[in-house]
């Protein structure tokens, strides 16, 4: 089987190791034919745009435009096109109607739920963003993979062929931590990781951080690509690598996944919890879309909605290292049991077989 799969981002982006790139591995692993199709590598986006200007963010966009007219070349004889996120990040889906008239046989992969704008994102190129695009490519797709319930509730609106299929953890990297006996005067570290523009859900526990600062001695641990810096609140910045993914997650003794109970927050697919979970870091987080489904409270983590229930359960595992220690190993297993690649790797490959074997004219890219 010769598959083509198209990236929306680089590799240093959760969405495209995770959903991707390790099933792509295991496939490739099987014998099979994969051409990866990125839009450069993170090394490249951070040279022309993180914290650029925007004659140099514009540069960028006109050379990936160039480089996804050259990539599709890839498509046409492929047995099915594998599109994770847009192909092109601004405008109508013009690169996924080529693909379709070039190879009818496409796979749209959906992680989070882009008809929503950015909760937390400021920029002028945000005003020409398609909110519109997977209602108009979910219409024409072969199949839709969905990464949570709430996606899948959405696209099959347009589409009846859709598999839910959730981010998951790569247990081979993300092994399990050392519980070590805490110093008497070593401070309780709460940890978070993720782009900075979502650092914004952060202000759903900022009051409580700054209450439990006054009671005990805690220490926020962040790794992102912009500092945070909360008044009243002891931080430590970590300017986030690829090579240093895992040690964020275990250097910390408390994970964080604060939401808002908001339409784009329901499609998140908890991942930032689930690698918490995966190392065997024990996470409070809100019961927001998914987040539901990954957390029994009290059994494998806890679940927050209001400031009281997050400074409650904050402080209960902040004074109790056995607890957290147990809750820890608890999620360790969740994730291995159930959201780990080798566990969702068969059907992931049947979409691709079933698509790779069915007829080229399905779908309808005029709609």
């Amino acid at each position: 089987m010769k598959a083509v799969f198209f990236c929306d981002v680089p590799e240093t982006y959760a969405g495209t190791r995770s959903r991707v790139l390790a099933f792509v591995s295991l496939l490739a692993e099987e014998g099979h034919c994969c051409a990866l199709c990125m839009p450069f590598d993170g090394k490249m986006k951070a040279r022309f745009w993180d914290d650029r200007s925007p004659l140099s963010k514009a540069l960028y966009v006109a050379l990936v435009f160039l480089l996804r007219c050259w990539q599709l070349h890839h498509v046409a004889g492929a047995d099915l096109v594998f599109v994770r996120g847009r192909i092109f990040p601004y405008g109508p889906p013009i690169f996924e109607r080529l693909v379709w008239l070039l190879n009818r046989r496409l796979i749209v992969d959906l992680d989070d739920a882009i008809w929503h704008p950015a909760a937390y994102v400021s920029s002028p190129f945000m005003r020409m963003v398609d909110h519109g695009w997977a209602r108009k490519v979910c219409r024409f797709a072969a199949h839709v993979i969905a990464g949570n319930r709430y996606i899948e509730e959405y696209t099959r609106q347009f589409n009846a062929r859709v598999t839910i299929i959730p981010t998951c953890a790569d247990m081979s990297t993300h092994t399990a931590k050392a519980y070590v006996p805490k110093a008497p005067d070593a401070p309780v570290i709460l940890g978070w990781t993720g782009l900075w523009t979502n650092l914004g859900y952060m202000e759903v526990i900022e009051d409580v951080l700054r209450r439990l600062a006054k009671r005990h001695s805690i220490a926020l641990s962040v790794a992102s690509n912009k500092d945070y810096r909360p008044d009243g609140v002891p931080v430590a910045n970590h300017r986030w690598e690829l090579a240093h993914e895992i040690d964020y997650l275990k250097e910390p003794d408390i994970g964080l996944m604060p939401l808002t109970d908001s339409e784009r927050a329901k499609g998140k697919c908890a991942y930032k919890a689930l690698e918490y979970m995966a190392v065997g870091t024990p996470c409070v987080i809100s019961p927001v879309g998914m987040n539901r489904e990954i957390i029994e409270d009290g059994v494998n983590g806890f679940l927050a909605a209001t400031p009281q229930e997050w400074e409650e359960k904050l402080e209960r595992l902040i004074l109790d290292a056995a607890l957290r220690e147990r809750l820890g190993q608890a999620a360790r297993e969740t994730v291995a049991e159930r959201y780990a690649h080798d566990v969702h790797f068969p059907q992931w490959k049947q979409v691709l077989e079933q698509v790779a074997g069915s007829r080229a004219g399905v779908g309808r890219a005029h709609e």
